[in-house]
């Protein structure tokens, strides 16, 4: 309502006594002018005044009403008359409302009248206007759309359907957060977003289409459809959707309903692949499936029946076994047709003109609770009877086959010590006790294991027992002599048919010599055959260790590495026993200088590290430090010269520099830098500035990345060799790269990259490449390059589908697989993912691509995995190849692998060979092929055809190899 101003209320006021329902008490009051009293009585609002005492002074028809009052007020204390209102909100206002001369309005609970009130308080010069207006209705009015608005939220929001309300530009008007699940976006994501971005590819097009005809009519319209997220997940949604019009019909706005049917969906496709899969496997048994109706007649044949006898629908019994005298057909039918229970039968089925003895089984077919018929199954049983006579006669071989078998076979039973119930005579050959002495009870078997491996013996064979699964175990034996052998125990349990455990079965056999060659290889590829100092392998398990137990301990480990200053140019001035004698000096020097929970390392050439567990920082590693460089100061005396041993150190402290163990190498090697660009002969400890070495790798990384983008990477091939002929083998494609001033790079220009997982896997992919595209144009121009090596990175192993991409691109260029070998070193092995690794060289292998282990005998590659997986070739390092004149081990381990390599069935390649003799001594050890300078250099593709075609084996240019390539082939035609 309008206020009147206070002036205009003050003038207007006069003398006036008896109007109706207003009245004063004080003379010199004024009385409200006829049309202001009009108002004042017309008005649906309580008005009243009081003065400064808070009286009334008057107040209209309404508040008399709403208020309950009467004309005996006047004059009366507002808070007399309703004390419940004091120290409410509304003495506040009233209050204030008269102290700062202002207008109070607020809304209120008055308790008197149990109503809600919106009041209006306004100073009239002395006098305060008080104006009540009722909201009840309104504030209910306003409650119940509250309510209402909440409950369209909770639906809008709970329903289990996606909701999308969008203009015509894609603007979104509202959207429930189930829709929004349902694509995979957010309501910003989804804003402005085409409709096409969202839906499956293949579903675009007649969606749209169907949207724009609905469009021009407005009609809604139901379709099912897929949605695709963002993370290329498809998903099927039952749609509904709505046109908004304005008031002239026109289309403004879109109402999407989604339901999300993607489970329904995949049940059907599921029940679709099922039933087509169902008639597969009834078409795919072997057995022969039929039915007929009670009268004898087929009225159903699976494909394997039609194939052998011929159509047989509509054909009666007797018809189809008219050759057959008996009536053993139609007595088994009839048996089945009558009692209702199934029948099993032998008889002969004419098969292409010839009687073969089945098996069948006949069951009753019900329709509507009736038997109307058989269903039969028939197995063909003329190979098992003739297999049958064939177990009886291998029974008798095996028998004399366990009698010659080297090692024993044994039965016996389920529990600790393991008394046998069967056991060959190779028991004496093996243990040195006659198998009497087991059968008779003397003795048993878990009575000659040795002590320590008891226990691991009877827990493997109770879990497999448990597990229900074959075991293969290694163990000791004492023999009846006191001599310790190692034997392998291949057996399983055998369940009776209930499901328990009866009995074990299986052989034992001698590994000795195995077992001692194995441990020696183990060693090998665990110890630098130099310095006898572990290799780069150990080195990385015990600093994995050390890291691991000083964590439990709250302490630190320090790390140092050790670059022998100097050492190459004693190896070109005194030669490389001189260089040896130093290594091997260092070696035995801080071997002694450590504590015994040190690890001294070599981790190849002239570097050297050393694991420093248990410290508690820096002035530790300086404490430690001391008496490793008071040894290395003494000169070593060789050939009357005194050579210097000093070294450059890196130190790095775990964790205080970094808390990987890779990392933490990282940080020692980039102070080792520093060490040696500094002046060498000193020990830097590691500081966050010394960042040099990360740049330098940062460029190669970059330079990767360059030769990436320029398609700048190149294979060469280096020829591999049959070293008992000289023909060629096959070529192992070798990374080269062209810088911008195409002059050519090797990969070590770019090593850094081959760290970093993403470039790794650049690298390799755009390599393969071009190698598949040179072998499918050699094959395209017949020639007969043998096969291409190629190396793998552990980073392709962790992508799944790294054997099927391989396989898939070997189809694509029609290149056979075996033309193909994957390199892969041990550092594909180790880490998370080695499951990965396993299946897919299992699968590349299956299909015929051959896999090697490079690098053997380093550090990276051991026994296990010559076990665990596919390999078909080892290949040796170059490094024992190169020093096989110098070092005395190197033989003996080469003469090792190789005969590892021969007795596992493993073509062994040697790398590095570059003169005449090496290659001739690898030759009479057995080496299959040899790679290296000797046979020719890394070569451009555009050099290979002419290569093949001008190799001639045996005819090498080499003196000493062709001479014995020309001697073996004279004696092979001797032999002739």
């Amino acid at each position: 309502m309008r206020f009147w101003g206070r002036s205009w209320l003050r003038q207007r006021f006069s003398d006036t006594r008896g109007q109706s329902h207003f009245h004063h008490q004080q003379s010199s009051s004024s009385a409200l002018s006829n049309y202001a009293l009009a108002f004042v009585e017309s008005t649906s609002d309580c008005v009243f005044f009081l003065n400064r005492e808070w009286r009334f002074t008057f107040f209209n028809p309404r508040a008399a009403i709403e208020l309950n009052i009467k004309a005996d007020v006047i004059g009366q204390c507002i808070w007399e008359l309703f004390p419940k209102t004091i120290g409410t909100i509304f003495e506040e206002n009233y209050r204030r409302a008269m102290k700062e001369q202002s207008t109070r309005i607020f809304e209120a609970y008055f308790e008197p009248l149990s109503a809600w009130y919106e009041v209006h308080a306004t100073p009239v010069e002395d006098d305060l206007m008080v104006i009540f207006r009722n909201i009840n209705e309104r504030r209910t009015a306003a409650e119940a759309l509250r309510v209402r608005e909440r409950q369209l939220a909770t639906v809008f929001g709970q329903t289990v359907v996606g909701i999308l309300h969008r203009d015509l530009t894609g603007r979104v008007l509202m959207v429930n957060q189930r829709y929004c699940d349902i694509v995979g976006r957010s309501k910003e994501e989804l804003d402005g977003l085409p409709m096409r971005a969202f839906t499956y590819e293949e579903d675009v097009d007649w969606n749209i289409a169907l949207f724009q005809k609905h469009l021009r009519t407005a009609e809604p319209f139901q379709i099912e459809k897929r949605y695709i997220r963002p993370d290329g997940t498809p998903i099927w949604c039952a749609v509904n959707v709505s046109f908004v019009s304005d008031d002239t019909g026109t289309p403004v706005s879109t109402i999407t309903v989604a339901e999300d049917i993607h489970a329904r969906k995949m049940a059907e496709e599921k029940a679709r692949e099922s039933k087509d899969l169902l008639q597969v496997v009834i078409d795919s048994i072997q057995d022969l499936i039929f039915v007929k109706n009670r009268e004898g007649r087929f009225v159903f044949s699976n494909r394997q029946l039609t194939e052998a006898c011929g159509p047989v629908e509509g054909v009666l019994d007797r018809e189809f076994f008219s050759r057959d005298p008996s009536d053993i057909h139609a007595r088994s039918d009839h048996q089945v047709l009558t009692t209702g229970e199934p029948v099993t039968i032998e008889e002969d089925i004419p098969i292409l003109d010839k009687s073969r003895k089945f098996q069948t089984v006949k069951v009753p077919w019900w329709q509507n609770g009736d038997i109307v018929g058989v269903i039969g199954i028939s197995r063909d049983l003329t190979e098992r009877m003739e297999a049958e006579a064939q177990l009886i006669e291998s029974k008798r071989q095996l028998a004399t086959l366990i009698d010659n078998l080297s090692g024993l076979v044994y039965k016996c039973d389920i529990a600790a010590p393991w008394p046998f119930t069967f056991i060959s005579e190779g028991a004496e050959a093996l243990t040195g006790y006659p198998a009497s002495a087991f059968m008779e009870k003397r003795l048993s078997w878990g009575e000659i294991v040795h002590p320590e491996d008891v226990p691991m013996v009877d827990d493997t064979i109770l879990g497999s027992i448990a597990a229900k699964q074959p075991f293969n175990l290694v163990y000791r034996i004492t023999t009846r002599s006191g001599e310790t052998r190692w034997v392998v125990d291949r057996g399983q349990c055998i369940f009776d048919a209930s499901g328990e455990p009866a009995f074990l079965e299986g052989i034992i056999s001698d590994v000795t010599a195995q077992k001692e060659a194995e441990e020696k290889i183990i060693w090998a590829a665990h110890h630098d055959p130099l310095t006898r100092l572990p290799n780069r392998v150990l080195f990385q398990l015990r600093l994995s260790k050390a890291l691991e137990q000083s964590a439990n301990l709250g302490r630190k480990v320090g790390l140092l590495i050790l670059d022998v200053d100097h050492l190459k140019e004693i190896n070109d001035t005194l030669g490389h026993d001189a260089g040896d004698a130093v290594l091997q000096t260092v070696a035995n020097r801080l071997s002694a200088a450590v504590r015994p929970i040190d690890t001294v390392a070599r981790n190849g050439g002239d570097e050297f590290a050393i694991i420093l567990p248990e410290i508690d920082g820096e002035q530790d590693i300086n404490t430690l430090i001391a008496p490793i460089l008071e040894q290395l100061q003494k000169p070593l005396p060789y050939a009357g010269r005194a050579l210097d041993c000093r070294a450059s150190i890196g130190a790095s402290i775990w964790p205080d520099h970094a808390l990987e163990a890779e990392d933490l190498l990282k940080q020692a090697d980039v102070a080792l830098y520093t060490a040696k660009a500094t002046g060498r002969d000193k020990v830097v400890v590691f500081e966050t500035s010394m960042r040099t070495e990360a740049q330098r790798k940062a460029e190669m990384r970059s330079n990767a990345r360059g030769a990436i983008d320029e398609r700048s990477i190149e294979p060469f091939y280096q020829p591999k060799v049959h070293l008992n002929s000289g023909a060629l083998a096959g070529f192992e494609a070798l990374l080269r790269w062209r810088n911008r001033r195409a002059d050519i790079e090797l990969p070590a220009s770019i090593q850094a990259a081959f760290d970093d997982p993403h470039l790794a896997v650049a690298l390799s992919k755009q390599m393969h490449d071009m190698v598949f595209d040179d072998m499918r144009r050699w094959l395209q121009d017949g020639i007969p390059f043998g096969h291409v090596a190629i190396n793998a990175s552990a980073a392709e192993f962790k992508d799944m589908e790294f054997a099927d991409r391989i396989l898939d691109r070997l189809r694509a260029a029609d290149i056979p697989n075996h033309c193909l070998e994957i390199e892969v070193t041990e550092t594909v092995f180790l880490g998370r993912g080695a499951e990965f690794v396993e299946k897919a060289l299992r699968k590349l292998s299956a299909e015929g691509v051959k896999i090697a282990l490079d690098d053997f005998g380093t550090g990276y590659a051991s026994l296990s995995h010559l076990k665990q997986f596919p390999v078909d070739a080892i290949k040796i390092d170059r490094s024992f190849v190169h020093d096989l004149a110098s070092n005395p081990d190197d033989p003996a381990i080469l003469q090792a692998v190789l005969s590892l390599g021969k007795s596992l069935g493993i073509n062994t390649v040697a790398e590095g060979v570059e003169t005449a003799v090496q290659a001739a001594f690898l030759r009479s050890q057995g080496c299959d092929l040899g790679q290296g300078f000797l046979f020719g250099m890394a070569s451009p593709s555009s050099s290979i055809p002419e290569l093949v075609a001008s190799w001639e084996a045996g005819q090498l240019g080499i003196a000493e190899l062709d001479t014995l390539f020309l001697k073996d082939r004279k004696l092979r035609r001797q032999e002739r």
